[in-house]
């Protein structure tokens, strides 16, 4: 009917063709023909849903095929393959069912109803293929809304045609195929060719010659890719390496001014070593002496506890003790200036400010020096101006840098001598240096306290000053010299100096006595504590 309502007759058209009954099937007058290559082959069946009489002559492919339509109404198609048992008719076969759905029934004029479901043959369901279902199959079309089943189309489909066909799809395949590869190769090959392996030829040639020493080449690749970008790349590096061999050569002729550096700092460095082969034999001289005098009086004493009542035992005990006692108060001071500097070279040492009157500073330094002083019949003078204030500082710290500057001058100062400690006002201008007055027309200055040391011994010579102030260094550094001592004094009061945002200074001169002094502002600043090493040498 769709044929004919698109102008199709059966007669006329070559997708219909007359079919006869054969084996006393009852079929219709005209029946669609199946079309491949050209010619119709084997075709379509049209099977109805009849009485027992009208189905008697249906195939039992089609017999199974309605059995399984009517048993699931979402079956889309059932086929099978078939052959006989000499192989020469083999072929698939193919059904669809057919149903009165609404597009059908609303092309005829009137509806007819729709027979029941007749008896159906027993399928071999061993022999078939159908589709799986999708959903729960339906028991009958009418215990569902599936429109009812009108039967069914079969076609059979002989395995020569699909062979045939088949083979005529790989020879296209393999001729394409081998059509595209001799292509392809070629085009691979010029692409190689004029589009990589020319600028690389160009590339290497001008490697080896920059390899020979000629910085001067450059590649010309215009290619219009990133071989061109490359070219560009390696024209730029060949000129920079061209620039760098002559920053070389200027540098090579600066070399020999760096070699003489490079000298000058290994002789620094001999005398570094030097320097810490005579601390580590200082070190050691001074902290066996303490020790080994520790040790003979404990010796002494405990042969003296053996003998109590010898005469003066108690008196020679009291001396013993004493010596034991002054011993170990050396060795603690070493111990504690070691101490000392590893804080204040590990940034560790913290500066605590308060009020600090400097003549009672004065006072405990000459209570605590006094048994040094009288065993040399030496005097220590204090001197504080008047107009000198309460200051603000580290007490701690200011009285270790006044006790090593009076240890040395209780030291190098002949025996009945005096040593003076003075305590003023001074001006410091901008430089750094200070003066006792300030004219009415000068800059104003802060205002900063003053505290020198002034002894009467040998003096130090113009090349010693600096060098009394590093770390571990002395006038005599040799273990046979005739004043004991590290060389850590000076350096730690210098440091310490720094920390209270002073300046430490030196003046004197061969056999005219030493000053030393220290320059502290009156008040700690903020930020004091960052300036380190401020000395004067005069």
């Amino acid at each position: 009917q769709r044929a004919a309502r698109a102008g199709l007759s059966p007669t006329t058209h070559p997708l219909y063709a007359q079919t006869e009954a054969t084996d006393g099937e009852a079929l219709p007058s005209t029946q669609p023909s199946l079309i491949i290559d050209g010619q119709a082959v084997l075709p379509p069946r049209l099977v109805g849903v009849a009485k027992l009489a009208d189905l008697q002559r249906i195939t039992r492919f089609e017999n199974a095929a309605l059995a399984r339509f009517l048993r699931n109404p979402r079956l889309a198609f059932y086929a099978r393959f078939y052959d006989t048992p000499q192989g020469a008719d083999a072929g698939y076969r193919y059904a669809q069912p057919l149903y009165a759905t609404t597009e059908c029934i609303d092309c005829h004029a009137a509806s007819q109803p729709i027979a029941s479901t007749a008896p159906i043959l027993p399928d071999d369901d061993s022999q078939f293929a159908a589709q799986p279902a999708r959903s729960t199959p339906a028991t009958s079309p009418a215990a569902t809304s599936h429109p009812p089943l009108l039967g069914l189309v079969s076609v059979d489909i002989p395995s020569q045609i699909s062979t045939r066909q088949l083979l005529l799809n790989r020879v296209f395949i393999l001729t394409a195929g081998l059509i595209a590869g001799v292509l392809a190769i070629i085009i691979f090959y010029l692409v190689t060719t004029r589009l990589i392996l020319q600028p690389v030829r160009v590339l290497q040639e001008t490697a080896e010659k920059v390899s020979a020493g000629d910085l001067n080449i450059r590649s010309d690749i215009n290619t219009g890719d990133e071989f061109q970008v490359l070219s560009e790349t390696f024209n730029t590096m060949l000129t920079n390496l061209k620039n760098s061999a002559d920053q070389l050569r200027a540098v090579n002729k600066s070399l020999d001014l760096k070699l003489g550096q490079l000298a000058e700092s290994n002789v620094a460095l001999y005398e570094s070593n030097r320097l810490k082969s005579e601390f580590l034999a200082n070190v050691s001289h001074e902290l066996r002496t303490p020790l080994n005098s520790i040790l003979g009086f404990a010796e002494l004493l405990k042969d003296l506890v053996k003998d109590p009542g010898a005469a003066g035992a108690q008196a020679k005990a009291m001396r013993y003790i004493q010596n034991i006692l002054t011993a170990g108060h050396n060795l603690l001071d070493l111990i504690n200036d070691l101490l000392d500097l590893a804080k204040i070279e590990a940034g560790r040492m913290e500066v605590r400010v308060e009020p600090l009157s400097l003549s009672d500073l004065f006072e405990a330094l000459g209570s605590v020096l006094k048994p040094l002083t009288d065993a040399k019949g030496l005097t220590i003078v204090p001197t504080i101006a008047a107009d000198v204030p309460l200051i603000q500082t580290d007490p701690a710290k200011l009285q270790q840098i006044l006790y090593n500057f009076l240890s040395n001058a209780i030291k190098f100062s002949p025996a009945n001598a005096t040593i003076e400690l003075d305590a003023r006002l001074v001006s410091t201008e901008g430089n750094g240096q200070s003066s006792g007055n300030a004219d009415a027309t000068s800059t104003p200055a802060a205002q900063r306290v003053q505290i020198s040391v002034t002894d009467h011994g040998p003096g130090v010579p113009p090349d010693k000053h600096a060098v009394i102030f590093e770390k571990f260094r002395q006038i005599d550094g040799s273990v046979t010299r005739e004043h004991s001592g590290t060389g850590l004094g000076l350096a730690i009061s210098r440091e310490l100096t720094g920390l209270l945002g002073g300046t430490i200074g030196l003046r004197s001169a061969p056999g005219q006595g030493a000053t030393f002094y220290l320059i502290l502002p009156l008040q700690i600043e903020p930020g004091a504590q960052d300036v380190r090493k401020r000395m004067v040498l005069t």
